[in-house]
């Protein structure tokens, strides 16, 4: 469900980046507390063409803020429009917060907690890093944040700010891949040696407790690994969140499948029917026959649209933001289900 808010500020925070603060009605308070990392879903008409976007939220729950950052990109319909001619005043529809990357702080807490952020990833790490900061005053942080350049560095001064008021407990890195950094260690990508050097010296992976990742899928997918299958880190204790997922080969990944199929879908307590097309996902069926599917990055990355299956075989192209939990419960992404039975049952509210 959408609702329609007023843009209350727009700081521009890079020469391709502003952050976006909404106003929040006192009636629409409750419907607006999240925990930091979570995340909305907007969406604009745009040259007569309705656009959707997720994007994490910046600001703490505490703060009683919903604060977003956009960060323009290539041929970027709504982040081109949002850095360009958003302005005060203007209306945007935006969801209620949702999502599963985000941090349960504890007051008691003794942890140490290693935060690693590409680019915009930072937005989510940066609500969770002030939450730690804040409210587990016995824990300490180590920032790890990769960029271009420190012009391109989004919350660069806030977050050195923060590394001077909390020194005896946060150590901030910026990495940068096109311009010199202060060591050899901090040129370049957040990639390979330098991934191990960061638990094998930086943040030793023996003293810590929880690490959060938000960046492109390859750097995501290669710490991930190393702290699973080399490191023996435990999987719990490992949250992550992409903001761009990489491409799946339809034509290999794909089942032959034959004629269409029948689904009944519940959505916001009621039952409807609808057919789906050989090759069409649930999603793309749903919206063809007219109904309001939530969904936003239509890559299998931010699971605005999983469902549950209650009836029925699918398959997925491409799975970011479910566990293997998730999916062995008959949880799926219905930007990604392509359905291989003829008939299907869907649940979009459980």
């Amino acid at each position: 469900m959408f609702y329609s808010l007023y843009v209350l500020n727009v700081k521009k925070e890079t020469s391709n980046s502003v952050s976006i603060e909404f106003e929040i009605p006192q009636t629409l308070s409750s419907e607006f507390s999240f925990k930091a990392g979570q995340f909305v879903t907007v969406r604009k008409q745009i040259n007569n063409e309705e656009i959707r976007r997720s994007y994490s939220i910046c600001s703490t729950p505490e703060s009683g803020k919903i604060k977003l950052v956009v960060k323009q990109i290539p041929n970027g319909k709504f982040s081109t429009y949002a850095v360009q001619e958003l302005k005060i005043g203007d209306i945007i529809d935006v969801t209620k917060p949702s999502g599963d990357f985000f941090l349960n702080p504890q007051p008691k807490n003794e942890k140490s907690y290693t935060l690693i952020a590409a680019g915009s990833g930072i937005t989510p790490i940066i609500s969770i890093l002030k939450t730690i900061l804040i409210q587990e005053p016995n824990s300490t942080v180590n920032l790890f944040y990769g960029n271009k350049s420190p012009e391109l560095t989004i919350f660069k001064k806030e977050i050195e700010t923060l590394n001077q008021k909390y020194s005896e407990k946060l150590n901030v890195h910026f990495i940068y891949s096109q311009t010199k950094g202060k060591s050899r260690f901090h040129n370049g990508r957040l990639e390979g040696r330098k991934i191990k050097k960061i638990f094998k010296k930086l943040a030793p992976i023996n003293l810590t407790d929880n690490v959060f990742i938000c960046g492109p899928q390859d750097m995501t997918t290669t710490i991930k690994n190393l702290l699973e299958n080399t490191l023996n880190f435990d999987a719990s204790c490992i949250h992550y969140e992409l903001f761009i997922s990489n491409k799946v080969d339809k034509k290999q990944k794909s089942k032959n499948k034959k004629g269409s199929s029948i689904a009944t879908a519940i959505l916001n307590g009621e039952t409807f029917e609808f057919v789906i097309k050989k090759n069409e996902s649930i999603l793309e069926a749903g919206l063809a026959a007219g109904y309001d599917i939530p969904f936003s990055c239509q890559g299998g990355v931010c699971g605005v649209c999983k469902c549950l299956i209650g009836e029925g075989e699918i398959e997925m192209e491409n799975n970011i933001a479910l566990s293997d939990d998730e999916v062995e419960s008959g949880t799926a992404l219905s930007c990604q289900a392509k359905v291989l039975s003829p008939i299907i049952i869907i649940d979009f509210d459980n």
